[in-house]
């Protein structure tokens, strides 16, 4: 490789950096803000800044062992050209001591007792003299021969003026000129650090000053012209102090490369501090010191403290949050803490969220927010245009997860449902934002509605809002799904916490104010006609409550219940719930095949105290322990059948069922046999031909039947005339006594209207009363 020897001044050498940096956006008169380029803090440490030069330097070939590509090795090389054998010290090995001058070439390389890093010398420079480091840093890079970044075998000689300072464009060909007094990387940095600070300090001894403008040439060479530049800030006029050139528009078009006339030096620093640290401009408005955390919205000539990450996220439009002096921060007032409200120049005032700014239409809706137009942070027309223009700002609020509010009186009203807003009359209308925007006010009442469903957000658990109180709901099949008609939505616990509470449970027993029972079914609501039967006590809801819920209709006069988990069906009976043996016994007591059987899915039916079997009256059954038929009298008795002609008689039919000894056990037997003749509600009859007709028997017993199984039996409204026994002796029935027919044709005779003959057993004519022989 060839090796520069000699001194490469910024104004002539174009420092080759990385082909992917741009040649846009430098601005002569602003190359660097003050408030970068005096932040000495900047890099934190001097082993931050130590490890920066570590990152952006070569490995190292200390000992020049490496290939020259000269064929040979660097030292051969170094030999052959008449320069200094090895070591050869990197920057990032380089050491010196300030007191006696001695380096890393003078003591083998590297570290040595006395001597302190070049990223030390850096930052002790940077913090003596107010200089941001990484601005040091660059200046190494731009001015020092090779340069040390990009060498992997420095000479000595390149660090003698590593800074280019104290080399003025003196010399023959307007060459540098270097005084040999000031040689030495330590004095070098430490000298361009301390010359930077002097013109700050001192700028009105100088030539180029900030805030006029200044003439500046192009080129060491007169002859290439100037350029009239107004200089914006110290920093920038530091720079051309130090570095006494503008770089032409070829010089900046032809970057990283050379152009006619050209300059390089202010060039290379603009481009390469942002290749390294970023911009050089404090372009956010969003703004921290090295030394304190706390983030300034700054606008207008006051900061505003940012107080959490919530509003520095939706300032992020402004920009990133840049790193500046505490000292400039300090120079501008404070005002209020920043919050949600910003205030263009025209006196808009905004609410900002999610890159959106909403505006206010009166000053009422933002006392509504629980903030003051008086507390709005004046931004610029650039600033507040950096927000996405979104609707105005109303009571409506929707979180980005799906949360709705109603924002009154400085609280945060949860949302139900549309219908719970559109029940009081309130603005349905929302803009969708971020939740933490409104973090700061507290939760207050949700809008809610009579008989809608609550669901927990956290929990999943869901009450019943019923006369504007939450009731607890016990699940289950049926009582979920009458339930979930009725609609809701879902509130957090805050929103909860806000409501009246009770700890009634809904279930599947339920009234109205007037009274009036429903049981909750697989049919939604039905009504029960005998609320008495059932020894369950009802949960009182409101009338809106109950005549919400689905459903229609009332449940038979005989009540039947059924579970949602087994298929026994049962009778209320007595207070009790009974379960019945079979489908026909169900069809039997309900009188008829399609039964309205309440299927339950709640705790009512499991709290309804349960009696024994019950099947159908008027029934016949035996048990298998005895030969005893029996039939059944309401659902609590049994009474033995002694001959199956009195069942015929009385219309008890159909199989005899085999139940268990336990079923019959429960049941009491009467100590009365089965007679044809019985009494119901107070009334005699007697069975014939399987119906029963109203007649007394003066001088029978009638065997009292229960209620139950007398509407089981047929009943037939006129006795007939004429009845016949097994035996084919055919009666003339009249006023109660059987008066027996001599023959077929007197039977004929008899009849004219050709009535039939009802056949009665023997039991039956041996009831009756006989009369004379016709």
């Amino acid at each position: 490789m060839k090796k520069v020897l000699g001194l490469l001044l910024s104004v002539t050498f174009a420092v080759i950096i990385s082909q992917g940096a741009g040649a846009s956006g430098f601005n002569p008169g602003r190359i660097i803000d003050d408030e970068i380029f005096y932040d000495s803090r900047a890099m934190g440490s001097a082993a931050a800044v130590q490890r920066f030069i570590e990152q952006h330097t070569p490995a190292c070939d200390t000992w020049g062992t490496g290939p020259s590509g000269h064929g040979n090795t660097k030292a051969q090389y170094a030999a052959q050209r008449g320069w200094h054998g090895p070591p050869y010290v990197c920057l990032q090995n380089y050491h010196e001591n300030p007191n006696n001058g001695e380096t890393s070439f003078d003591r083998g390389g590297g570290a040595f007792p006395g001597g302190i890093s070049a990223g030390q010398i850096i930052w002790d420079a940077a913090q003596r003299y107010q200089i941001n480091p990484q601005v040091l840093l660059v200046m190494l890079r731009k001015e020092s021969a090779g340069p040390l970044f990009a060498d992997s075998w420095p000479l000595r000689s390149q660090y003698k003026y590593a800074m280019g300072y104290a080399c003025p464009d003196s010399g023959p060909g307007y060459t540098a000129n270097c005084s040999s007094e000031l040689g030495g990387f330590y004095k070098q940095v430490n000298k361009a650090a301390w010359q930077l600070r002097k013109y700050r300090n001192e700028i009105q001894n100088y030539n180029y000053r900030p805030g006029r403008v200044n003439r500046i040439l192009y080129n060491p060479n007169p002859a290439c012209g100037y350029r009239d530049v107004y200089i914006e800030n110290y920093a920038t006029a530091s720079l051309y102090i130090y570095t006494p050139y503008v770089p032409n528009d070829a010089a900046l078009a032809a970057y990283p490369g050379t152009a006619h006339c050209g300059a390089y030096g202010n060039r290379n620093f603009f481009y390469m501090f942002r290749e390294w640290f970023g911009s050089t401009h404090v372009n956010s408005t969003l703004l921290r010191s090295h030394d304190n955390a706390t983030v300034y919205l700054v606008s207008d000539n006051v900061k505003y403290p940012v107080p959490n990450y919530d509003i520095l996220a939706a300032l992020s439009p402004l920009g990133g949050v840049g790193f500046v002096s505490q000292s400039y921060l300090d120079k501008i007032p404070t005002g209020q803490v920043a919050n949600r409200l910003m205030r263009s120049p025209d006196g808009t005032v905004y609410f900002y969220d999610s890159g959106i700014r909403l505006a206010f239409t009166t000053c009422a809706m933002v006392a509504q927010y629980g903030m003051d137009c008086g507390h709005s942070m004046l931004l610029t027309e650039a600033q507040v245009n950096k927000f996405y223009h979104g609707p105005r700002m109303g009571h409506g609020y929707k979180t980005t997860s799906g949360k709705r509010f109603y924002i009154q009186n400085g609280t945060r009203r949860e949302v139900l449902d549309d219908k719970s807003l559109a029940l009081q009359q309130y603005d349905q209308g929302y803009n969708v934002l971020g939740e933490s925007a409104i973090q700061y006010l507290p939760y207050g009442a949700p809008i809610v509605r009579e008989a809608a469903v609550v669901r927990n957000r956290d929990t999943g658990h869901q009450k019943l809002i019923s006369n504007g109180t939450l009731h607890n709901i016990r699940h289950s099949e049926y009582v979920d799904q009458t339930l979930q008609s009725l609609g809701g939505g879902v509130l957090q616990q805050e929103s909860i916490n806000k409501l009246p509470q009770t700890s009634q449970t809904v279930d599947d027993y339920v009234k109205n104010p007037a009274g009036e029972t429903f049981l909750i079914t697989n049919q939604g609501k039905k009504k029960v006609t005998k609320p008495q039967d059932i020894p369950v006590s009802p949960l009182a809801l409101s009338d809106e409550t109950v005549r919400s819920l689905p459903g229609a209709g009332a449940l038979d006069d005989i009540v039947t219940l059924k579970s949602s988990d087994n298929g026994t069906v049962y009778v209320m009976e007595s207070r009790q719930k009974r379960p019945i043996v079979a489908m026909e016994d169900v069809f039997a007591i309900t009188k008829t095949e399609r039964p309205t059987i309440a299927w339950l899915s709640g705790e009512t039916i499991r709290k309804i105290p349960s009696g024994n079997v019950v099947f159908a009256p008027g029934k016949m059954v035996k048990a298998p322990s005895n030969g005893t038929v029996y039939v059944s009298d309401g659902y609590d008795t049994l009474i033995p059948l002694s001959h199956f002609d009195q069942a015929a008689d009385l219309g008890v039919n159909g199989a005899i069922r085999q139940v268990d000894d336990r079923v019959v056990e429960k049941y009491k037997v009467s100590n009365r046999v089965l007679s044809p003749y019985v009494s119901c509600e107070g009334r005699n009859y007697l069975g014939m031909g399987g119906k029963l007709y109203e007649l007394h028997l003066p001088s029978q017993n009638p065997y009292p039947l229960q209620s139950k199984t007398c509407a089981m039996l047929a009943k037939e409204a006129k006795l007939p005339q004429f009845v016949g026994d097994p035996g084919g002796t055919i009666y003339h029935l009249k006023n109660g006594t059987l008066h027996p027919i001599r023959s077929w044709q007197k039977f004929v005779d008899l009849n004219k209207e050709n009535l039939p003959i009802v056949k009665i057993s023997y039991i039956t004519v041996g009831l009756l009363a006989k009369g004379e022989l016709i």
